[in-house]
């Protein structure tokens, strides 16, 4: 890190590149986390979530997806035509959406990070906001997208809006420090709120050195949390690890 801030560091699962400039966002200590490192770190929960659930196979239909940051910013300033074709080209669209475990779809609004966590198959939404609330504008988006994409297979009354359960920042620049780690918690089946505050200089260090390693395996594989204790517990309809 000690080159200059466009030197290349990391190359994505997609291929693009990370400099030192992108990782420095996230490392830094009260810096905002920039869209390359969101993008980047949720396509490897999703390549973990993928492998670990026998879903990585080039014919499979995919069953976990994340869509980038400029999807929500699309769908909210442009409508539901701007992001027509974003779920087909992902080989979730239409009906097929409905057999889709988990979507993640991060927003950045007002230089604030938040995370939608869709679950097709349950028919539920989750906002996790590190500020507290949930947004209900954010959620009625979403709302409209799936009514997109599902047509008259959409039945709002059969979704359900989870409680707004997230851990809380104490400060105004670790949002998207905060939305990574959720996504991970819920793709490891971690409660979300079993981390805080006080953990974000680490949480930074680990999304930088998971970035690195180009994936959540090897050294890196999320088996075991130190400090907490593992016990399955039904929390909001999905069962959680304490």
């Amino acid at each position: 890190m000690a080159g200059p801030p466009s030197k290349k560091i990391i190359s994505t699962l997609s291929g693009e590149t990370l400099t030192a400039r992108d990782l420095a966002t996230c490392y830094t200590p009260l810096e905002w986390l920039n869209d390359e490192v969101i993008n980047a770190y949720l396509a490897l929960i999703i390549d973990y979530m993928r492998r670990t659930n026998n879903n990585s196979g080039r014919n499979d239909r995919p069953r976990f997806h994340a869509f980038n940051s400029f999807f929500f910013s699309n769908l909210r300033d442009k409508g539901y035509d701007s992001v027509r074709r974003w779920a087909t080209r992902a080989k979730i669209g239409g009906e097929a959406l409905l057999s889709v475990d988990t979507v993640f779809v991060p927003i950045h609004d007002k230089s604030h990070w938040t995370l939608i966590v869709l679950k097709p198959c349950d028919r539920t939404i989750e906002h996790f906001d590190s500020l507290g609330g949930l947004n209900k504008r954010h959620v009625d988006l979403i709302k409209m997208w799936l009514r997109g994409e599902l047509g008259g297979k959409f039945v709002e009354e059969d979704w359900e809006v989870l409680p707004s359960l997230s851990p809380r920042q104490d400060n105004g620049s670790d949002c998207g420090v905060f939305l990574l780690s959720t996504a991970k918690a819920v793709a490891i089946n971690l409660e979300p709120q079993s981390y805080g505050a006080p953990d974000s200089p680490l949480l930074r260090r680990k999304i930088v050195v998971e970035l690195m390693n180009g994936g959540l395996d090897g050294d890196f594989v999320p088996t075991e949390v130190p400090g907490y204790e593992y016990r399955e517990v039904p929390i909001q309809g999905r069962g959680v690890k304490l």
